[in-house]
């Protein structure tokens, strides 16, 4: 079997720009992967196997297995594939684990099967799947518009300082979050008279570093992050919640500062996961679409 890495993601920035018809919001956010990573074991087979180092997140049930049946079924593929996925990153967490996993496999079947579709072609087939899957295959930092699909390359310099993410053990659905964020913050930041958006796109330079619209809701959903993103924000250069939450994000000038933070977090019990890394501009597996 060979090995692929399906690295996480961080949100730079999340503002809702619209709420859409079915539930759906429209997005001005910014992707970028972390060097913290699943690892997926992938080899033809006769048939589709997909297992997982969770048992609960083996079979038919994990993502993974359903986009690569939905590919193979799509594209009449005869052949099968044996997926093992050794799990590091949290679920719920806003990092995009399951995401990561799905978009890797799909990168390594659409060239172990030959299916040959391009960088677009398994976007648009993609997203129907969940909306973080794209910017994997995007497979660099983007800006991502509409309900997160619509991709650009991110056109600011990626911050190289330490990273720490830093994650409470308790996760935050995506659906309740932005369910919360509708009920008590989108009317609250929309004047709905003039047809305002909620805030402003960031090509208009007006989205800092790090701002979340859904930060208040997730931490009204999950209390421990108020205690978690505050020390972070004490101790390091800058501090935010990624996505929907609830891992939370540090800058960190040096690895001795980011041991540093990493060390007080876990004295006074505030993470359950941590990873010091850097962020990287590029997917792993860049170039590996294609026959």
């Amino acid at each position: 079997m060979a090995r692929y890495l399906a690295p996480a993601k961080i949100n730079l920035h999340l503002a809702v720009t619209d709420i859409l018809e079915h539930g759906y919001h429209a997005l001005d956010t910014s992707f970028v992967y972390v060097d913290a990573y699943d690892v997926l074991d992938m080899t033809l087979a006769e048939q589709l196997d997909v297992a997982c180092s969770e048992e609960a997140l083996s079979g038919k049930s994990n993502l993974v297995y359903q986009v690569l049946e939905a590919f193979a079924d799509k594209f009449a593929v005869q052949q099968g594939l044996r997926v093992y996925i050794d799990k590091h990153l949290p679920a719920q967490a806003g990092l995009g684990g399951g995401s990561s996993d799905a978009a890797t496999a799909l990168m390594v079947a659409n060239r172990l099967w030959h299916v040959g579709c391009s960088k677009d072609e398994l976007i648009d087939f993609a997203k129907t799947f969940g909306a973080d899957i794209p910017c994997f295959l995007f497979q660099q930092a983007s800006l991502a518009r509409g309900i997160g699909e619509k991709l650009m390359p991110y056109p600011h310099p990626v911050p190289r300082e330490y990273v720490v993410l830093a994650w409470p053990g308790v996760g935050v659905s995506t659906a309740e979050a932005f369910a919360y964020f509708d009920e008590n913050e989108f009317h609250a930041l929309t004047d709905e008279k003039a047809g305002a958006k909620v805030r402003a796109r960031s090509d208009a330079g007006d989205v800092r570093l790090g701002y979340n619209d859904l930060e208040k809701s997730a931490m009204a959903l999950c209390p421990p992050l108020k205690d978690l993103l505050s020390l972070m924000r004490q101790q390091a250069i800058r501090a935010w919640m990624s996505g929907s939450g609830s891992a939370c994000v540090a800058l960190c000038r040096c690895q001795e500062d980011a041991q540093k933070l990493v060390d007080v977090l876990q004295q006074k019990a505030l993470v359950s996961w941590v990873h010091i890394g850097h962020l990287l501009p590029r997917h792993p597996l860049e170039d590996n679409i294609g026959a």
